[in-house]
Formats: C-alpha cells, structure tokens, sequence
C-alpha cells in the first residue's frame, strides 16, 4: 500500500512539473482587411464614401486571452458580443451600415454644388505582444463633414494569461515617479514655461495641472500615452505622444 501511494505521489509530481515547465500557447493572428468605395453616381467622383476596416483574428494562443479580446473587439467597436467565427460578418455589416447612412445624407443634400463624401478608416492592430501582456492598438478616422475629420488614437493592454484588461496602476508601482517623468516630458516637448499657469499657454488640464490620462501602451520596453485632439488642446495641435522607458521607473 505503501509503495502504491508512493507511485501515485510520484505520478502527481511529474505531472505537476510538466505542467510548470509548459511554455504558454504562441499567440498567433492574422489581420482581416476590408476596403471599399463606393459612388452614388457613376462618373462622378466629387461624391464617395470610403469604408477602410482591418483587424486582427486571432488563430492560436491562451484560449481565455483569445475570447476576451473577441468579445472586447466586438463590443466595443460593433456593439455586438462576438466570436471569432463572426467578427469578419461584424466588419462587412458595418460597412453596409456606413454607407446606407452615406445614402441617406446623400439624399438629403443631394445638390450640384455639393460634394458629400464620407470617409471611415479602423485600424485595429496587435501593438506588442509576449508571454505576460499584449497590447492592441486602435487607430481610427471618420469624416462625415464638415471643416475636417475626426481621429484618435487608443490603446487597450491586456493580461496574457487571463484575458484581463490591465490598468497603468497594475502595471507600474510607482505611478508618482511616473507622472513627473512624462511631466517633464511634456513640459519640453512643448516648450511650457513652468513659471506660467499651463492652461495660459493653450491647454484645457483640470485645476491648471498636469496630469496623464488613462490611455496608455506597453511597447516591448516603452510606455506610451497619447492625448488625442481636443483631449487637452485645439484640433490644431494635433495628437500628443509621451514615450517613457520603463528603466527610467525602476
């Protein structure tokens, strides 16, 4: 009985030990691309709408990880809990819907005068990926009008192993330290005066502070926050990147 229960501990640690030593599944992916234009009347290219889509699908890897992503995918930008299986029907259908608006408007100012175009570009792309987190990447454009369109810049970073969205405070342990590096950062990059309120110099912080916003990605050994037009300043500014080396935070 003895030697018996011996075996089957010895069974139990060798299948312990198989478990510990398993390398997590490779994350592997390919990027669906959609792209169309289409013309409300033949021969006349004043009048268009552009329908520009990718993202990633993803093949294999830690299951959990895979389905979180999906389903984030499909929320966020479809409304629609998804699987991969119909993440690909989610893009054509909203191209379909992208253009039945176009239609719609096109209708409605349908004048000789009038150039109605309508543009729409996501670009949704794996930024960073290795066995503890993976970054996505959502660069996005849309113009439906007007004096000029619309972008912005996002980021998501999730946990590798199970599919979680991960905050800057899980990440950096030092956030303090952090904020006065890219303090810094922004302060030379945009030549402030700290002798002056920031808000005089053409920005929009609250309490005349700055501050870092919670859109941030990890990138190998980079963190990346970006503030998006109208975020903190006009449209004119543009989009704001801070890059901080994650060996400065140690």
């Amino acid at each position: 009985m003895k030697l018996k229960l011996n075996s089957v501990l010895s069974i139990a640690l060798l299948v312990l030990v198989a478990a510990c030593n398993q390398k997590p599944k490779e994350l592997k992916f390919s990027d669906f691309k959609i792209a169309n234009t289409q013309f409300p009347i033949a021969g006349d290219s004043s009048r268009s709408c552009t329908f520009e889509a990718s993202i990633p699908i993803f093949e294999e890897g830690n299951q959990q990880l895979i389905d979180s992503i999906n389903t984030f995918i499909g929320k966020t930008f479809f409304e629609h809990e998804s699987k991969i299986n119909v993440l690909k029907q989610l893009v054509k259908a909203e191209s379909d819907s992208f253009y039945q608006d176009y239609l719609r408007d096109f209708s409605e100012f349908n004048e000789a005068d009038f150039p109605l175009t309508y543009d729409y570009n996501l670009k949704l792309a794996v930024a960073f990926h290795n066995e503890k987190y993976v970054t996505l990447k959502n660069e996005n454009y849309e113009y439906t009008g007007g004096a000029h369109g619309n972008y912005a810049t996002l980021y998501h970073v999730f946990d590798a192993t199970n599919g979680k969205r991960v905050s800057i405070n899980e990440l950096v342990e030092d956030t303090l330290k952090l904020e006065q590096l890219a303090k810094q950062q922004f302060y030379t990059l945009k030549q402030i005066d700290s002798t002056k309120s920031i808000n005089d110099q053409g920005y929009w912080f609250e309490k005349n502070v700055f501050s870092l916003n919670s859109n941030y990605g990890l990138l190998n050994d980079t963190l990346v926050f970006t503030y998006n037009p109208y975020e903190i300043t006009s449209y004119a500014e543009g989009q704001i990147d801070l890059k901080i080396p994650l060996n400065l935070l140690k």
